[in-house]
């Protein structure tokens, strides 16, 4: 897992920000297995080094967040991911690290770990309830590969987004959740068309959404919808902030 890789490859997109609705719109990903043997301590452990040689090099190292596969089937066993105001905040971080002596160890280590492919990725905001809070010290995200179906444009899309608004804003169960779109800006040769994850609180919240939407005509209504436009993969993650307050 290079923390201080420059050129990237291929792509996952990813978000999740415990917080208010004013989010970093720029992250680096890496998508990872662990190696054998290893689990999320050992993470933890390597974190802990990360930050330790940081301080010594002197960089500040960004917000970042790590999420454990709960259910679906996607091969993928953890994803770190680190949130940048832009690109050009991630470039010179990346290039920071990159010629720092203490920094270089953190590869190794981490490599030890897990075996990841690294991205960057951009996010927007479709759905964000005014009381958002995620309580405890993880939350539950729902994620969505989709690829678009023919004749799909932008204008289509945004239709959508505004019908989602408009359902989800009208269910209480909604009122603690966010909901994004995601763009890989480094795609592969299996890179979805769009990625959407919607963040609840704890499982009890995500499932008491999924009862109301699925129970609802609105909810119906809006399934129909996002049918007419693509079709997708979905998992379930739990997430936990790792470094930052």
């Amino acid at each position: 897992m290079k923390l201080i890789k420059v050129l990237l490859v291929a792509s996952f997109g990813i978000v999740l920000m415990f917080g208010a609705p004013a989010q970093a719109d720029y992250r680096e990903v890496f998508v990872c297995n662990y190696q054998d043997g290893k689990d999320m301590g050992d993470i933890l452990s390597a974190r802990d080094f990360y930050l330790k040689q940081a301080k010594k090099a002197g960089i500040q190292v960004p917000e970042s967040f790590v999420w454990n596969h709960l259910k679906g089937s996607a091969p993928i066993d953890v994803i770190w991911f680190s949130n940048y105001e832009s690109e050009m905040d991630f470039a010179k971080q990346a290039d920071a690290s990159a010629g720092s002596s203490e920094m270089a160890a953190v590869n190794a280590r981490f490599e030890s770990v897990v075996d990841c492919t690294a991205g960057l990725s951009s996010r927007k905001t479709v759905y964000a309830s005014a009381e958002f809070n995620v309580t405890g010290e993880s939350a539950i995200i729902s994620s969505n590969a989709c690829m678009l179906n023919d004749g799909v444009d932008a204008k289509a899309l945004d239709d959508l987004w505004n019908h989602v608004k408009g359902v989800l804003g009208s269910m209480d169960e909604y009122n603690n959740f966010m909901l994004y779109t995601s763009n890989s800006t480094t795609p592969g040769a299996n890179t979805a068309d769009l990625y959407l994850y919607g963040v609840s609180d704890n499982l009890t919240a995500w499932a008491a959404g999924r009862a109301a939407f699925g129970s609802s005509d609105a909810g119906q209504s809006l399934s129909r919808h996002f049918q007419a436009l693509m079709s997708c993969n979905a998992d379930l993650w739990i997430g936990q902030k790792v470094v930052g307050e």
